[in-house]
């Protein structure tokens, strides 16, 4: 294990989110890194351009002591924590419900979740990609993608992240949504941002006491419970 308690580092692998779902039954392991994905993937089966040296592909192994009734928690906590930790480092992202971090519109990070088990106990694997720096020749033509351009190597994020997220667990557990929904919402779109799921198309106006996404469409308010959203005219750094 490396970097931080827990921490499993890979050199390659297909997917640091199978991985750690393979090890999910072991408390010891919080987390599984990898240095190169080959089949990183992100929402909707997209795939995660995962090079060796250019991102964080961590997928961390969530235990949340709080019903699975809350699950919709943890996708906009890990957004949360990592704008966070990103404007602590000097680079303010934007936040696109419910989970990808934006640099004036271009992709900075992205969190897939996927949960397992029974509702009164269950798990989520968190998986991360970060870019921490641009890959070798650039960014391929249809990938929108934009770095952080650190020295940081991913192990050293990697173990600075997961205290955050076992920190977030616990707010949720203690106070429910309300502090997430407060996070993320520093980082949330400004105004005149349109965003559009499927044939509806709308401005960010905020997010539900339940973390649903809110749009102020032609037709009126409209709420978006689940599902992708695009991004059509951003507004914003």
């Amino acid at each position: 294990m490396v970097g931080a308690p827990g921490l499993v580092w890979l050199e390659r692998c297909g997917s640091t989110n199978d991985e750690a779902r393979a090890r999910a039954h072991d408390p010891g392991v919080r987390a599984v890194g990898a240095t190169e994905q080959t089949a990183g993937r992100g929402r909707r089966g997209r795939t995660w351009l995962s090079p060796a040296g250019s991102g964080l592909y961590l997928s961390y192994v969530a235990r949340p002591r709080f019903p699975q009734a809350l699950g919709g928690a943890v996708p906009l906590m890990a957004a949360a924590a990592l704008a966070e930790w990103c404007a602590e480092m000097g680079v303010t992202p934007t936040l696109k419900w419910p989970n990808d971090l934006l640099l004036g519109g271009r992709k900075l990070a992205g969190v897939l979740c996927e949960a397992q088990g029974a509702p009164d106990a269950w798990i989520a694997i968190v998986g991360v990609g970060l870019n921490l720096r641009s890959p070798q020749g650039g960014w391929p033509a249809d990938v929108p993608g934009v770095a952080l351009e650190t020295p940081l190597e991913a192990p050293a994020v990697a173990a600075a992240l997961l205290p955050r997220f076992d920190a977030w667990l616990a707010r949720v557990a203690a106070w429910g949504l309300a502090p997430v929904l407060e996070a993320w919402t520093r980082f949330a779109p400004p105004a005149g941002t349109r965003l559009r799921q499927g044939e509806m198309e709308g401005e960010y106006a905020g997010l539900a006491p339940d973390g649903a996404l809110l749009l102020r469409t032609a037709a009126g308010p409209r709420t978006v419970h689940a599902g992708e959203v695009e991004l059509v005219r951003w507004h914003g750094g």
